[in-house]
């Protein structure tokens, strides 16, 4: 039985055992934060039992809500180091507490949209939340996440909590993004990312801000746990792709992307708690698109006509009763509408996806960073699969976002490299993080208007259930659906241009040792590189960068809580600059047809 499968636990329940354990408890579980990962977990009668040694643990039921749920053979029962390193190595999920309530995408009314973005005053209860949720980020900050403990996590788990009960549902989700991180950081979980964790980090900062700073708040920055749905008319609904989702908050399933009658893209999937059996089960199981159930694997490949329409701000489709869809056969990238988003230029597509990058999450419509590319296969290197563009003839990264064993973007994209000069269609989520990088998601075979009955060049012959259109994440490719390809894959030594190196890097790496070490891996500056890189960003042009960098070794000394303000200037400030600088190379090689080091 995998981790994934185990159970979930309310993050009121899993503070409460850390606060009231002994602090020898605490003591121990911080030199062992894993220690319930090696001990046998069965799930048996509704309820799961673990082998702890000589105890034995039981939690009973598949989402631990109250202590009640709790127990263990040992005396300490229920604040023993047993039930807490269990609990430590569950998903921390923010479910509703009656799960026979409507699901939010399963709202069958609607509200109207207003005008104007409306505002909330705050209530008592959630400024108290929001001062709560501020003294535990900045807590975890000062110590540095590498030495965030147990307690410090319990902290923040009480703050997700009370946010949670005062409808403050954003910086709440946030929470449980930040203590997942913080937990695999100091599990060393193979999966760990530091820089995404800062990044969490700093939307919760963000959202703390505007909480804080201005009344009415923006309801965006206070979020809510169910998608508000407005009434739409795409009247078509081509399927464009389907895409597994794997989260790193414990969630799974499957998600579809349709082209509307109205030029915008529209998203239905199945996505729940549980891991990738659930995205392979959505794909060749069952979606639900208003009355229709269907595998998302039909759904992407079909085209419906619909009426009385819902969807949310960010374009998902909801699942009201009074919903008509009628199937009008197979979709087909070759239409007219696919068409015109393949032959859109380059360098409109990557400024409009940038353009999009600047907004808030809630503001990005459905598919905002897709592009429709067209090109032609040259090989593999390292771990990208590199394609020429037909328009400028840039060499462009395929790469992959979501490498996990189960998913088939790796062993494709692989796969690919044995057929150089193959002319493929493509579509794909653009990199903000680096110019010439695409993450793949679908394909078709770009069919040549000079092909000949003699052509030798590489060709897809797809199975029939696929319909001429893979998609990288679930379909797997084979060998044999490859003709006149290579025997061997095709590995080339140079990547395309990556531009100029980075000059904001040693900000980005001061960032990233603050939120690691905290307060003291400030106190350890050297004075002489500290100078040298104030001297290096400054004689690049980088003003702003060189002031923030120099406030960082006087945090340790300030009185005020200085730490969370430099930790956010730095991010919007870091990530600002590398989108604009992500645009401005990309549209440079895009434009001038450059994109290989010579």
């Amino acid at each position: 039985m995998n981790a994934s499968s185990r159970p979930s636990v309310s993050p009121a329940v899993i503070a409460a055992i850390i606060e009231s354990a002994p602090d020898r408890v605490r003591r121990r579980l911080d030199r062992s934060p894993d220690a319930a990962g090696e001990w046998k977990w069965i799930f048996v009668d509704e309820a799961w039992s673990i082998t702890a040694g000589n105890e034995t643990v039981t939690l009973s039921g598949q989402h631990l809500t109250s202590v009640d749920q709790l127990s263990c053979s040992c005396l300490l029962t229920p604040n023993c180091f047993h039930i807490a390193a269990c609990l430590t190595s569950l998903e921390v999920a923010l479910l509703e507490d009656h799960p026979q309530e409507v699901e939010p995408e399963e709202t069958q009314d609607f509200v109207e949209e207003a005008a104007e973005p409306t505002g909330t005053e705050l209530s008592d209860e959630q400024k108290k939340a929001v001062a709560g949720y501020e003294i535990a980020i900045t807590r975890i900050l000062e110590a540095g996440v590498a030495n965030a403990g147990v307690f410090l996590q319990s902290q923040l788990l009480r703050a997700i909590h009370q946010c949670r009960a005062a409808g403050l549902h954003r910086i709440a989700a946030s929470g449980v993004r930040i203590l997942t991180g913080v937990t695999g950081f100091r599990k060393r979980a193979p999966e760990q990312d530091s820089q995404q964790l800062a990044l969490d980090l700093a939307e919760a900062l963000e959202a703390l801000h505007h909480l804080q700073a201005s009344q009415p708040v923006a309801d965006f920055w206070i979020g809510t746990a169910r998608r508000a749905q407005f009434p739409v008319n795409p009247r078509k609904l081509q399927g464009v792709l389907a895409e597994p989702v794997m989260t790193r908050s414990g969630y799974a399933g499957a998600s579809v992307l349709f082209l509307g009658g109205d030029d915008q893209f529209y998203t239905v999937g199945e996505v729940r708690p549980g891991d990738e059996q659930l995205a392979r089960d959505a794909y060749r199981g069952g979606v639900q698109m208003g009355p229709l159930i269907q595998p998302a694997q039909k759904l992407a490949r079909s085209s419906y006509l619909g009426t009385e329409l819902t969807a949310s701000r960010e374009g998902r489709l909801g699942r009201g009763t009074r919903v008509k869809i009628v199937e009008q056969g197979e979709s087909s990238w070759q239409s007219p509408e696919f068409e015109k988003r393949f032959q859109r230029p380059l360098s409109d597509q990557w400024n409009a996806v940038f353009n999009s990058g600047l907004l808030p999450p809630e503001a990005r419509p459905a598919g905002w960073d897709l592009v429709f590319l067209t090109g032609t296969v040259l090989g593999i290197c390292g771990p990208v699969l590199l394609l020429e563009l037909s328009e400028s003839r840039t060499v462009i990264e395929l790469a992959i976002e979501n490498d996990h064993p189960a998913l088939c973007f790796r062993e494709n994209l692989r796969i690919l490299s044995y057929a150089p000069g193959l002319a493929l269609k493509i579509v794909g989520r653009l990199s903000l993080q680096s110019s010439l990088r695409v993450f793949p998601l679908a394909l078709v075979q770009e069919e040549a208007a000079d092909a000949g009955d003699h052509d030798d060049r590489p060709r897809l012959d797809l199975p029939l259930e696929f319909q001429g259109r893979l998609f990288l994440g679930f379909d797997e490719l084979q060998r044999s659906h490859l003709q006149q390809a290579q025997s061997t894959e095709t590995v080339l030594t140079q990547l395309p241009a990556g531009g100029e190196p980075d000059q904001l890097s040693v900000l980005r790496r001061r960032w990233i040792a603050l939120m690691i070490g905290g307060l003291s891996s400030q106190r350890k500056t050297n004075q002489s590189f500290h100078a040298t890189d104030l001297s290096q960003l400054k004689q690049h042009g980088f003003e702003t960068a060189a002031a923030l960098l120099d406030r960082y070794p006087s945090i340790a000394a300030t009185a005020e809580l200085m730490i969370a303000n430099l930790f956010l200037a730095s991010a919007i400030y870091l990530k600002h600059c590398q989108l604009e600088r992500s645009r401005a190379l990309a549209l440079h090689y895009l434009e001038a047809g450059l994109g290989q080091r010579l």
